[in-house]
């Protein structure tokens, strides 16, 4: 992966000409310097490194006079409060994670969830002959000494529910194994911690899910008991349908066999599908809770509703599932929600300096969605960071931030989009398993074009569209029913196709001919043929570019894959494919540059001089 920022050198003649900007400012730099220096050997190497690119910017911010010197000063004072989380693990300060009820499953939640899909070593699973890592090797790799110091800093935190799937490669046997040695060592014991994971198959079947149940329970089994079960990525209509079966041999009947055996505790299910299918599923009250998207830069599949009612998206399926008493799970609020740990220009703007988009994007699914607990695929212990600072404002009851930046951001959409729009333009939308779309994901595709019209978000949209292009294969040659069977349901919907007549589809919409011209447009700006895609210095000029970048590293698994890099993993026992043991190694040499970069610039500075007490930061 190309580095987006350059490494500071560690020669000291050269500290002064590569030390950050603000770090140089005659009115800011000593401030910034004594706070941190005051506070340098409680920050880790990753956080030091994250701190100093979210000042950079807001330090270019500052100079360019749309926020205050004392804005920039406390936000360093915020920040540093943030990143020294691991001093305060104990005492009457302790970080502590609030937990709440989790609906009729009457556990304990913890309002964030360790996701468990940024850490495990790799994507391919555990149980494939000749392909499958050694798991030996894994259990003794960089990956599992990593994932396992990130649960146990999650527990210390209070942070005790751990999220997995079948789906995710090695996470099931890696976390497994972390959670029995922590038993075994007496960290913790078993009923001091959820467990849950997810199953998906093709066709619903007992057979099916049963021969998935077994690899899965292989490890499971250590631990005695699952906590949550959910079945996987419900997605079309097809597996709603198979799953709300009241028949004998299907999926539901095998898991609550197992429920009854006392190998399971709770059912549930996830999904990216469409809002009238969850809503579906929700209202079936088959289930204890429910894993959904539902974020304030969109409910990715979800978005868009194919009547006028309950608004758009997922709204209507999560108030239903309050209703029935069911756990709330928002699913990846980070990434899926916004890729905020690398938000926009104007994302950040909007939210900040006073709170960061991560911690916005948690706070919006605690306070305005109600949302039980949040899930944050934490790839490193730094990772932490933002979504413990924002479980402290949760405990504190302090929101005024959160609610200034929901407004700030809805002012934005109006003012790109229109009032209009912004009340109108989301509803009755039919979704992409609709046979008069022809697959085509509108309601997405429209998001997508909302949030770079408003928020700049085109990196993110890009990605998102991506996944359209190459998770569903349409062919002119089969039917729209066989076709729409065939779309991936991790994935479901495709791109915009000028061929197709959406007149009907689109009818009882408000202004069925802006959708289709909005429809056009995402499309000149996202699909990866298009000559139309805009420039990097056009995208400069009206702010669709990056912000910052949290990610000082890329996750043991991979980000940005490919299947033949997960395979050449697989084939070389992890030699080659995925390895990011070079960019580890190159975050320790910048962040130790950057330190004594601060050393050398406070140097002079008469003690007493600036300091700063952390105490009373919330």
């Amino acid at each position: 992966m190309r580095r987006i920022y350059s490494l500071f050198s560690r020669d000291k003649n050269k500290d002064e000409e590569k030390a950050p900007a603000f770090l140089t400012d005659k009115t800011v730099g000593e401030k910034i310097a004594s706070i941190i220096n005051e506070h340098l050997e409680d920050i880790h190497d990753e956080s030091f490194i994250k701190i100093t690119r979210q000042l950079e910017f807001w330090y270019k911010e500052w100079i360019a006079g749309t926020i205050e010197e004392t804005a920039l000063i406390s936000l360093a004072v915020e920040l540093v409060h943030a990143a020294t989380w691991r001093s305060r693990l104990e005492g009457d300060d302790a970080i502590v994670v609030p937990k709440v009820r989790f609906g009729r499953t009457e556990l304990q939640m913890p309002i964030i969830t360790c996701g468990g899909m940024r850490f495990q070593e790799t994507w391919l699973p555990d149980n494939i002959p000749l392909l499958s890592l050694s798991k030996k090797k894994v259990l003794r790799s960089d990956s599992q000494k990593n994932l396992k110091e990130i649960i146990r800093t999650c527990i210390k935190c209070g942070l005790n529910h751990f999220e997995t799937a079948r789906m995710y490669g090695t996470s099931e046997l890696q976390i497994v194994d972390a959670l029995k040695s922590l038993i075994d060592s007496g960290e913790v014991k078993r009923d001091e911690f959820i467990l849950q994971t997810k199953l998906h198959t093709g066709g619903w079947s007992a057979a099916e899910i049963e021969k998935l149940w077994e690899a899965s329970w292989e490890h499971m089994q250590k631990l005695g008991h699952i906590d949550l079960f959910a079945f996987h990525l419900v997605s079309s209509n097809t597996s709603v349908d198979a799953l709300l079966d009241e028949g004998d041999d299907n999926a539901m009947s095998f898991i609550l066999k197992l429920k009854e055996e006392g190998k399971i505790r709770h059912i549930g299910f996830s999904s990216h599908g469409a809002a009238e299918s969850i809503y579906q599923l929700v209202s079936s009250n088959k289930f204890d809770y429910i894993n959904v998207h539902k974020h304030f830069f969109g409910d990715y599949h979800g978005e868009g509703t194919p009547d006028s009612q309950g608004g758009h998206g997922n709204m209507a399926a999560v108030q239903k599932a309050q209703e029935l008493d069911m756990g709330v799970f928002i699913i990846s609020p980070v990434d899926k929600g916004g890729k905020l740990f690398q938000p926009s220009v104007p994302v950040a703007r909007a939210i900040g300096p006073s709170l960061t988009p991560i911690a916005f994007a948690a706070l919006h699914a605690w306070k305005s969605v109600g949302a039980h607990t949040v899930s944050v695929g934490f790839a490193r212990p730094s990772d932490l960071d933002e979504i413990l600072d924002a479980a402290t404002k949760y405990r504190k009851e302090e929101f005024a931030s959160m609610a200034q930046a929901e407004k700030n951001l809805r002012a934005l959409v109006v003012d790109a989009l229109g009032a209009e729009w912004a009340e109108k333009g989301m509803l009755n939308i039919p979704s992409f398993y609709d046979y008069r779309t022809e697959g085509i994901a509108i309601g997405h595709l429209l998001s997508l074009h909302n949030i770079i019209s408003a928020y700049g978000m085109y990196d993110y949209a890009i990605d998102r569209h991506s996944n359209l292009e190459n998770m569903t294969t349409w062919k002119d040659s089969k039917t729209v029913e066989e076709n729409t069977k065939k779309m991936a349901e991790s994935n479901p919907g495709r791109y915009f196709d000028p061929k197709v007549d959406l007149s009907d589809a689109l009818k009882n919409h408000y202004n069925p001919e802006l959708v289709v011209e909005k429809l056009k447009e995402v499309n000149a700006w996202l699909h990866s043929t298009s000559t139309d895609k805009p420039t990097p210095d056009e995208r400069k000029k009206t702010d669709w570019t990056m912000a910052y970048t949290l990610k000082v590293w890329d996750e043991f698994p991979g980000y940005d894959l490919t299947v033949s890099k997960v395979l050449i993993q697989g084939i070389t026992g992890g030699r080659y494919g995925v390895n990011n043991t070079q960019e580890r190694r190159d975050s320790l040499v910048e962040s130790e540059s950057l330190r004594n970069v601060f050393r050398a610039s406070v140097s002079s500075v008469p003690d007493g001089d600036v300091k700063v007490n952390l105490s009373g930061v919330n």
